[in-house]
């Protein structure tokens, strides 16, 4: 790309404010575009061929991409013989639908660092040797189709997005629709987008034509996603907390399945089931505001969902536990017959991935957690619900699953196989409810009470997931005529030993969301 000139002391030709960005990204693959523009939106829209054609945009960062690490991007694009300067900066809470800070202005061609000024960039540039490390490091071609559309008051802008980004010696290209709201309700981006994924195979995606860049750019191994960590203050709404957490659990859901769709990762696909089951979690932790039948729908979308990946994740733990010889001495015709199970369960789970139905539950959750009606419900238990801190929401909830915890760890040696299932499953929940509460207990006693707690539920949480993953092995093997492993039992005999040793540590535990008054 070559160094490039960094323009101090002209200022730009038109220097616009802040703004706000709002913005719907859906992945495609090249055969849908024309398969997209045969849909009946398309026909009530209108061509902006101002804003279409081709554009090329220089992306900037400094060798240690340090506008990166602040929540940054800042490029210059071409279009139509004009160049724009734009700088983006994330929102602290990432929504499924990209909500940024924006400035943009008019520039001669090159980055203008008097049009940083009373920007997030202007400290990056502020003097000579700052300006200077500023430099290009990946282009962004597009080939783009723009269209305005009216949907219930709301208009929007439509583009269908043909792209190459090239880093280095690096490139990768991808289709990609983007919606973005410049008038109206955040929520008709997604019922339009709905109504598009009926034409082709949409995939909702909160990875940026910038992220992507910066991925050639890393050129490692793609990485699963874990959770975020949530920011909740005590006295913040459940309605806002409530979608700040969920934001969190579907985006992890969404960048996993991304990354599963080229790499069959064990630990991939265990992060997007995380992100499944956190939702669940949050649902649950909540429950008392998302009782409509749009609730109830969405829920059962995401139980199907997580049952798509629940088998796939069985034969990978059984996999992994043959090739460690922890289940027994595997010879090499249990080995060949378990990765041959394993790569069709991978090929279906994938052909699911790519099903509308699929599609169309993501996007729907989505758009439930963006703007539900659970929002606007207005029975009166509903609407109390909606108003109580989560301060008040975390001290019942927790209360409540820790009760039903502590019955069961009491009676932990007389527990058969479904019942230490169903124990594990609440120790989850409360463990994901401490996790998304935790900033709302930040003080030095509940901090300290809390990761003491946290490290036992993840102790007896890892046991009661061995014992279990023990027996569905011994269930594969003895589908296939085996005989049943004797190492398993044993193994068995002392994860039951450790449980009940972990259970006695839980029972003498203090909760951390209980004030010691």
């Amino acid at each position: 790309m070559g160094a490039a000139r960094l323009k101090k002391k002209k200022p730009a030709t038109r220097l616009a404010g802040k703004s706000r960005e709002v913005e719907l990204k859906l992945e495609l693959d090249s055969d849908g575009m024309s398969l997209l523009l045969g849909h009946p939106v398309f026909a009530q829209a209108r061509p902006l061929a101002e804003r279409g054609g081709s554009l090329h945009a220089v992306y900037y960062d400094t060798d240690e991409f340090a506008l990166r690490r602040a929540g940054l991007s800042v490029r210059v694009r071409r279009q139509n013989g004009h160049y724009t300067q734009t700088i983006k900066a994330e929102r602290k809470h990432r929504s499924l639908a990209l909500d940024r800070s924006e400035w943009e202005c008019a520039v001669d061609g090159e980055l203008d660092v008097a049009a940083a000024a009373d920007t997030p960039l202007a400290p990056f540039v502020s003097g000579t040797s700052a300006s200077e490390k500023v430099h290009p490091v990946f282009t962004v071609d597009t080939d783009r189709k723009a269209y305005e559309v009216e949907r219930n008051g709301t208009t929007m802008e439509l583009a269908l997005d043909r792209v190459k980004v090239v880093a280095g010696h690096r490139s990768v290209r991808f289709c990609e629709v983007e919606l973005e709201l410049k008038k109206g309700d955040a929520s008709a981006l997604f019922a339009v987008a709905r109504d598009l994924s009926e034409a082709a195979p949409l995939r909702l995606t909160p990875v940026t034509k910038s992220e992507r860049g910066y991925a050639l750019l890393d050129g490692i191994a793609a990485k699963p996603v874990s959770a975020d960590e949530i920011d909740l203050p005590p006295k913040t709404s459940c309605a806002e907390s409530f979608q700040i957490i969920a934001r969190s659990c579907l985006s992890q859901v969404v960048r996993n399945e991304a990354l599963l769709r080229r790499h069959q990762d064990p630990e991939i696909l265990h992060q997007m089931r995380v992100g499944l089951r956190r939702l669940n979690a949050a649902n649950s932790l909540f429950k008392s505001m998302l009782s409509s039948r749009e609730s109830r729908a969405v829920k059962a979308d995401l139980r199907w969902a997580g049952k798509q990946l629940g088998a796939v994740r069985d034969l990978d733990v059984f996999l992994g536990e043959l090739r460690k010889s922890t289940l027994s001495a595997p010879n090499d015709v249990w080995l060949e017959e378990a990765e041959r199970r394993r790569s069709e369960a991978y090929e279906v789970l994938l052909k699911t991935l790519e099903k509308p139905r699929f599609t169309a539950a993501i996007l729907h959750t989505a758009a439930w957690i963006e703007s539900g009606k659970w929002l606007t419900r207005k029975k009166c238990a509903i609407r109390v619900a909606r108003r109580l801190t989560v301060e008040e929401l975390a001290g019942l909830e927790l209360s409540r699953h820790w009760k039903r915890i502590r019955k069961s760890a009491k009676r932990i040696a007389e527990l058969d196989f479904d019942e230490r299932h169903r124990l594990r499953m609440r120790i989850k929940k409360l463990r994901y409810g401490a996790e998304f509460f935790a900033s709302s207990f930040a003080d030095g006693p509940a901090k300290k009470r809390r990761r003491s707690l946290l490290a036992i539920l993840r102790r007896l949480q890892d046991l009661l997931g061995d014992m279990n993953d023990i027996v569905v092995g011994e269930a594969l093997v003895l589908t296939r005529g085996q005989q049943k492993p004797a190492r398993a039992e044993r193994r068995l005999k002392k994860l039951h030993s450790d449980a009940e040793a972990a259970c006695g540590k839980l029972l003498e535990a203090e909760p951390f969301w209980l004030s010691r008054e």
